[in-house]
């Protein structure tokens, strides 16, 4: 049998996926290390070592490499709505901070949540049910 080379080491759920793209490309990967013999409360902390012949070892680290890109161009999208969306939140909770401190009764700041309240439910209402049906 050939040497061995490691080229990825993934947690215990990702190496199906992983070792999944290996194959589709024909590559002969090898799960290193066993899975069932870690303790279920180190399963997050623990990798498994993923390995390909020495001959296959440049290919296989191109096409993760690839496949790692492809899941980043995927995810900035989400990472700017989410920015945008954490950067919202926290204005409006700086907004209501600012009431609660100038307003001695409690009526403005009351009047504010509920304000934002009406407002987040509409807004939520109508991401749920949108006008044109999806096709």
């Amino acid at each position: 049998m050939a040497e061995l080379v490691t080229v990825y080491e993934a947690r215990p759920n990702e190496v199906a996926r992983i070792v999944g793209l290996l194959e589709g490309r024909h590559l002969h990967p090898v799960v290193v290390d066993d899975t069932e013999r870690m303790g279920v409360y180190r399963e997050s902390a623990h990798v498994v070592r993923i390995a390909v012949p020495a001959v296959e070892r440049d290919m296989a680290i191109g096409m993760l490499a690839d496949a790692g890109q492809r899941d980043r161009a995927r995810l900035s999208h989400l990472v700017t709505i989410t920015d945008g969306v954490v950067l919202l939140v926290l204005a409006v909770l700086g907004f209501v901070a600012v009431v609660g401190f100038v307003d001695a009764d409690g009526k403005w700041l009351a009047l504010t949540w509920l304000v934002l309240c009406a407002l987040a439910a509409v807004a939520l209402v109508r991401w749920a049910w949108p006008r044109k049906p999806r096709n």
